[in-house]
């Protein structure tokens, strides 16, 4: 059975500020996203989280922007030494908010039909989050 590995970095990329100098930071900035071992031969839909908290000036959830060092439409991990990608998406769910912090989780996923011919071997990808309240 051959399987292959696949890693999400993310990065707190910045701070946005809108109108009337409303802010948005990482109080917790998100950690990396390791997915379990993809094996193409089952090719089922995998997801992997981190958590992230932010606090921001503004009331209300901020808007989430996700870029990729590989690439942005879509967003994909990279082969460790060859030219090839394994697409993604990921998603920011609101948990709970306390002493003017918010608790988010982003979730990553790779959908079965993007790894099932996928060459074997380890992914990775640097991925940027950006916060605009």
């Amino acid at each position: 059975m051959t399987m292959i590995r696949a890693v999400l970095v993310a990065l707190f990329l910045g701070v946005a500020c809108g109108a009337g100098a409303q802010v948005c930071t990482f109080n917790t900035p998100p950690g990396g996203i390791t997915f379990t071992s993809f094996d193409p031969s089952v090719a089922t839909t995998q997801t992997a989280q981190t958590s992230v908290t932010v606090r921001c000036t503004s009331s209300g959830s901020p808007t989430w922007q996700f870029s990729g060092a590989n690439g942005n439409a879509p967003l994909r991990m990279k082969h460790s030494t060859l030219n090839a990608y394994i697409p993604y998406t990921v998603a920011a769910t609101f948990v709970s908010q306390g002493g003017g912090n918010q608790r988010w989780t982003l979730t990553a996923t790779v959908f079965g039909q993007d790894y099932q011919d996928a060459v074997v071997g380890s992914y990775s990808d640097l991925l940027a989050v950006t916060i605009i309240p």
